[in-house]
């Protein structure tokens, strides 16, 4: 009973943590609601280190995944013949003054689905990994596009999940 109440605190520490480092995101790249692919940036700076190791396991490195996320733009805007060179600048960072946090609808999902997830796995705690299972089982978007352009397979990166959680459970 104090085991799984310790985890349920630790967990809460954790959604809060990926839920600041999101918006911490986001806002740095002008944006004010954190999508899936700020969540999947916060959870490569969680402590547990899963969520780099799971990069790793497919020969990945973490870093790329921001620049990922703006290859991806200028891979769209290329594909309608618009010179991305010309159009895209860097955002302003965005200051936001909100009491209460809101998401993209992509952010909400991934909220949804670490708690469906935590619903049904009461034993073990919230981990980077899992919000890199969350995300990459997310067809479409801008994270299923940054993995895209980082070489990224959907098949391989949820492998690497399960390798890692795997290896964690030994």
């Amino acid at each position: 009973m104090f085991k799984r109440l310790r985890l349920r605190i630790r967990d809460m520490k954790t959604i809060s943590r990926l839920i600041s480092e999101a918006d911490k995101q986001a806002h740095k790249n002008g944006e004010d609601e954190p999508g899936a692919e700020h969540f999947l940036l916060s959870a490569l700076l969680l402590s547990d280190g899963t969520a780099r190791r799971v990069f790793e396991r497919v020969g990945a490195n973490p870093e790329q995944f921001q620049i990922a996320i703006k290859k991806q733009y200028s891979d769209a805007l290329d594909a309608i013949g618009v010179d991305a060179a010309i159009v895209v600048e860097e955002p302003e960072p965005v200051t936001s003054n909100r009491m209460f946090h809101n998401s993209k609808p992509s952010g909400q999902a991934v909220m949804k689905s670490l708690y469906e997830l935590k619903s049904h796995d009461k034993d073990t705690p919230l981990l980077g990994a899992h919000v890199i299972d969350v995300v990459a089982k997310m067809k479409h978007g801008v994270a299923a596009r940054s993995f895209k352009a980082m070489g990224i397979d959907r098949e391989s990166i949820l492998a690497a999940v399960k390798d890692e959680l795997d290896s964690l459970r030994c």
